[in-house]
């Protein structure tokens, strides 16, 4: 899936063009992204898939206009600007185009504003909540720029930092940002931490300019989980930030502390859901960290832009199932976990590293980089994959940094691991690097420019990208392997005929275990495919890349190729 390019900065980087006149299976979404001060000129606005797959990517117009082209069905929009970031569902329909507009604040009665900074990659969101003037940085990740750069632009004040509980899947920036504006920094009571910090449990009030903030015990996600609720002065409150407690549909992971705890942090979640709704109003608005792609979640999260407990009440299952009900289905079968969760809630408890400790990645020249790839290290390519699998490093690794980058290297490359880092100019390194950051992979060296810089044209390779399409007709001549590299549940959900499945995460150890064949790799949309082809390749193995979505897939099984 290509998405339409709208207009935009001159040179800037685009996904590439579907034809306008494929309108039999294509619908539009367009719209504008709005800012504090109307459209907001030069955003990127990036087209996913409901696993959180990237698919396209289009800038904004001078008027903050924006377009796709896509089949029919649902899709998220996310956009990343230095005037904030935001994400929306959108359901494309046929034979008409969608119109969104997609704001990168939203303004509350009682001069609340929430200003939401998400972080694309993990899947999670931080806030900053303000009353106009004093702000509160709610669950900061590390890279602390984007939070900076809003409280300098709109001249506000960083009077608190609260963190909702110990993050697993990410680095926090929180105790750096408390540092820095001199602010304090609360966090729950329960574990031990490395540093000085305001600790803070069920019953606790902060304050922070007008803003008043409820403390509530919400334990599940982790046996020391809180809640934010907030209030202007003297009123009721306005919104509730839960963390990774109550979401959007769902709840956070109950098993993150250990699977002998599970249970009973599962039955902890449902108990603390129905405690936010019976103290806070119906209409009082949910803020999650988790839930948007995140790892985090017990299920998967719905797809709307913003929730509130009356919502909540209505449609999710910790209101309409039992106590015992919830704990089974919440704990019904084993779910997969980044490996590199372990470390993090043990570097957030004693403190990270600040940024500005951390030196600049070395460079690697060419003959740095063939004994680093000699050696069996980890040289990560974070080009587009289309790009990639034109010509690339030989036993290089494509982690398309549009992607959700950070969560799957931080899966398969172990802790300890040198890593390089390859890119086609200093931005996209530096922006691979801050992703890395994000999960504590702090000492990588790194190389800018293309491949035909890093090696001898005997160190350079490629392989082809094709479609479902393409492969059901090859499957029709002669005989492929055909590896599906989704996740259990994806699989069990569907799948093709005589294909071998193999999760991501589990894949570099099974390559030997894998027939010597031709074999054509496929996830949903592409991300993880182009990370499995480019295993493949690295290892020796004639691979084809399926960059396509998995729905065309199952339109060729059912339209065209029954036989399948």
């Amino acid at each position: 899936m290509a998405a339409a390019p709208a207009a935009g900065p001159p040179g800037g980087r685009h996904a590439a063009a579907v034809p306008e006149t494929d309108t039999a299976t294509r619908t539009v979404v367009a719209g504008r992204v709005e800012g504090p001060d109307g459209p907001v000129a030069g955003a990127w606005v990036r087209l996913l898939d409901l696993a959180g797959e990237f698919v396209g990517e289009v800038v904004t117009s001078p008027a903050g206009a924006f377009r796709f082209y896509v089949t029919p069905g649902r899709w998220v929009l996310r956009v990343l600007s230095s005037h904030g970031v935001t994400e929306s569902p959108v359901e494309a329909q046929p034979d008409q185009s969608t119109e969104v507009t997609l704001h990168l604040t939203a303004q509350l009665s009682e001069r609340l504003e929430v200003i939401q900074i998400a972080t694309l990659s993990l899947g999670n969101r931080s806030y900053l909540i303000t009353d106009g003037s004093a702000a509160v940085a709610v669950d900061p990740q590390r890279d602390l720029e984007r939070i900076t750069t809003v409280l300098q632009d709109r001249g506000l004040r960083l009077a608190t930092v609260v963190e909702t509980h110990l993050h697993n899947d990410y680095v926090t920036g929180g105790l750096e940002l408390a540092r820095r504006f001199d602010a304090a920094y609360a966090v729950p009571v329960g574990p031990e931490l490395g540093f000085d910090a305001t600790r803070v449990g069920e019953g606790d009030q902060l304050a922070a300019g007008d803003l008043r903030i409820q403390v509530i015990a919400t334990p599940g996600h982790t046996d020391h989980h809180v809640a934010y609720a907030f209030a202007h002065s003297d009123t009721v409150p306005r919104l509730v930030c839960t963390g990774g407690s109550l979401l959007y549909g769902t709840t956070g992971r109950t098993d993150l502390m250990g699977l002998d705890l599970a249970e009973t942090l599962t039955r902890r979640q449902y108990r603390s859901a129905r405690h936010l709704a019976e103290v806070l109003p119906d209409d009082t608005v949910i803020l999650p960290t988790h839930g948007f792609g995140s790892f985090c979640t017990a299920g998967a999260a719905t797809p709307v832009e913003r929730s509130t407990i009356g919502r909540e009440r209505a449609a999710n299952p910790a209101f309409s199932l039992t106590e015992d009900a919830f704990v089974a289905e919440a704990l019904a079968g084993p779910r997969p976990r980044p490996t590199y969760y372990r470390r993090v809630a043990a570097i957030n408890a004693a403190g990270p590293a600040p940024l500005a400790t951390l030196t600049v990645p070395p460079p690697a020249d060419p003959t740095e980089l063939a004994q680093r790839i000699k050696a069996g290290e980890w040289v990560v390519d974070v080009r587009p994959r289309a790009d990639f699998a034109h010509l690339h490093l030989r036993g290089a690794v494509n982690f398309d940094a549009r992607g959700p980058l950070a969560t799957y290297l931080g899966w398969l490359v172990p802790s300890d691991a040198p890593v390089t880092l390859l890119a086609a100019d200093a931005e996209e390194l530096e922006a691979a690097r801050y992703e890395l950051l994000r999960i504590s992979f702090d000492h990588p060296a790194a190389a800018a420019g293309s491949p035909l810089t890093w090696a001898a044209p005997q160190q350079l390779a490629f392989y082809p990208r094709s479609d479902f399409a393409t492969l059901a007709t090859v499957r029709a001549r002669r005989a492929v392997e055909v590896l599906d590299v989704r996740s259990d549940g994806e699989w069990r959900s569907g799948h093709l005929p005589q294909a071998r499945h193999v999760h991501l995460p589990d894949l570099p150890g099974a390559i030997p275990d894998l027939p010597e064949a031709e074999t054509w790799v496929h996830c949903h949309s592409g991300f993880r495919s182009a990370i499995a082809a480019s295993l493949l390749a690295a290892a020796g193995r004639q691979v084809v890349l399926i960059d396509d979505t998995f729905d065309h897939a199952k339109w060729e099984m059912s339209a065209s190729h029954p036989g399948w």
